[in-house]
């Protein structure tokens, strides 16, 4: 009787293998070079025109955050999203609504230890996944399947091979809203790095 991780594998859907060269079609169409260039040209603008737009993002965020730091300071809570704005001489306005957002960036076990040394155990979040082994599944998958617990079948050395636990860390929700509670709002932001996002960039013309 076939087992259960039998019968999975049997169902699973089998990859194409790639393949090692590709079929060429000869395009007759004369506009065809031309647009391909055209397309090259405008792909390799996009790149360099991301790279710049990053650039100036990130020096946006970093001055919402120093604002919105010191917003966060003298109300002694979380401002939550801002619009950013100034205006020129010529009495446009420019604006660009300001997100730190209640995400974080994923932190590593000594990263996590450090925060919670530092801030208490609260500040971090652990979760663990478990999984079966691969190679004892095919080992054991018969045995398994028919969930015989502590069965004497496996062999002792394996029986903690068979599950896989992964533990992943993060900063625990709604930290964001604690900030005050652990010290200066700057130090924060740098120390568990809460995901900043920008919306609504423009400028109106006055």
């Amino acid at each position: 009787m076939a087992s259960l991780f039998d019968k999975a594998k049997k169902s699973a859907p089998v990859k194409a293998a790639a393949k090692d060269t590709k079929t060429v079609i000869k395009i007759t169409d004369p506009s065809f070079f031309g647009k391909v260039e055209k397309l090259q040209q405008l792909q390799d603008r996009m790149k360099s025109d991301k790279a710049k737009a990053d650039m100036f993002a990130d020096e946006i965020k970093d001055l919402g955050k120093e604002e919105w730091a010191k917003l966060y300071e003298s109300t002694g809570k979380n401002p939550e999203t801002v619009m950013l704005e100034q205006e020129n001489e010529n009495g446009d306005n420019s604006h660009v609504m300001f997100m730190v957002t209640d995400k974080y960036i994923t932190i590593n076990a000594d990263r996590a230890e450090e925060l919670q040394e530092t801030y208490g155990a609260e500040i971090v979040e652990e979760k663990t996944v478990f999984s079966f082994d691969n190679e004892m599944i095919e080992k054991y998958g018969e045995i398994l399947s028919r969930m015989i617990e502590e069965c004497d079948e496996i062999a002792e050395k394996d029986r903690e091979k068979i599950i896989k636990a992964t533990t992943a860390y993060s900063v625990a929700k709604g930290t964001i809203d604690e900030f005050k509670k652990y010290g200066d709002v700057s130090e924060m932001i740098e120390m568990v790095k809460p995901v900043v996002a920008l919306k609504n960039v423009e400028v109106i013309k006055g």
